[in-house]
C-alpha cells in the first residue's frame, strides 16, 4: 500500500520564512515534497538531494521524516533563507552552493527539483519570479499565456539536469521534477535510460505536474509504490534509448 501522506496539519507545522528573490511555497512545492517522501517503498529512509532548494521546504519536509538531506542552490540569497528555515524547524541538512550538480558528490536515493522557468536565471529574474508567484492569479495567467514558450526555451536546461541526475542516482533511485506533460515526454525522448514511474497534476497551477522518473534497468525492482487515482502511471514503462 501507498504510505500515508503528511496531512495539511502536519505540513502547517513546517515554519517557512519567505524572502524577496526566493520563490515562496505554493501547491507545486508542497506536492513535490509529498511525492518525494513517498517515491520509495523502503521502510527506512535514505539519502536525498534537494536540487535548487530555494526556501528549503522540500529538504526540511524530508529531514523531518528522517532523511539525510543535501540541499543546494546557486543563489546566495536562497542558501541564506534555506539555512534560516532549517534552523527554525530544528532540522540538520547539508546546505551548500552548487550550480546544479557542480559541487555534488556521490549518489542519492531521491533527487527532487522544482526548476526555474528559465535556465539562465539571474538575481534580477529571481526577484521578478518570486514577486509574481506571490500574486497567484497573475502568475497562473502568465503561465497559461507564455508557459509553452518558456517550456521550449528551457528544455535544453532540463535535459542537461536530467542527464546529470541519472549519474547521481542509486540504481533504484527516483528523480522528481515539477514540469509540464510536454516536458516530461521530451525528457523521455532525449535522456537515455529514464522511464516514467508516475505523474500527478498540481492542483491550482495550470499545466504543471510532479513527475517521477526511474532508471530503465531497475523498473523491474518496483521500488515505487502504486499511485493514487489522480496520478498516471505506465504499467509497462517504455525505455527511450539505452544506457550511456
Amino acid at each position: 500500500m501507498r504510505q500515508p501522506t503528511m496531512s495539511s496539519v502536519e505540513q502547517s507545522h513546517i515554519q517557512i520564512e519567505n524572502a524577496l528573490g526566493v520563490c515562496n511555497v505554493r501547491q507545486d512545492t508542497r506536492l513535490l515534497a509529498q511525492e518525494t517522501a513517498q517515491a520509495v517503498m523502503k521502510p527506512v529512509t535514505g539519502r536525498a538531494l534537494d536540487l535548487g532548494t530555494g526556501s528549503g521546504y522540500v529538504g526540511i519536509f524530508l529531514a523531518l521524516r528522517g532523511w539525510q538531506v543535501d540541499a543546494v542552490d546557486v543563489s546566495p540569497r536562497a542558501l541564506k533563507q534555506a539555512r534560516r528555515n532549517a534552523a527554525l524547524n530544528g532540522v540538520q541538512m547539508r546546505i551548500f552552493r552548487s550550480n546544479l550538480f557542480e559541487a555534488v558528490e556521490g549518489c542519492y536515493d531521491i533527487i527532487a527539483c522544482n526548476p526555474p522557468m528559465r535556465g539562465n536565471e539571474t538575481e534580477w529574474t529571481r526577484l521578478l519570479t518570486s514577486t509574481l508567484r506571490r500574486v497567484e492569479p497573475l502568475a497562473n495567467l502568465l503561465l497559461r499565456l507564455i508557459g509553452p514558450v518558456l517550456e521550449r526555451k528551457r528544455l535544453a536546461f532540463l535535459v542537461e539536469m536530467a542527464s546529470r541526475a541519472r549519474q547521481h542516482l542509486h540504481p533504484a533511485g527516483r528523480f522528481l521534477l515539477v514540469i509540464s506533460p510536454w516536458e516530461a515526454k521530451a525528457l523521455l525522448e532525449q535522456v537515455p535510460g529514464f522511464v516514467l514511474i508516475s505523474s500527478r497534476p498540481v492542483e491550482g497551477i495550470p499545466g504543471l505536474q510532479v513527475v517521477t522518473f526511474g532508471l530503465a534497468t531497475n523498473v523491474g525492482h518496483a521500488m515505487a509504490e502504486p499511485v493514487s487515482s489522480k496520478s498516471q502511471t505506465l504499467a509497462v514503462p517504455t525505455t527511450i534509448g539505452g544506457s550511456s
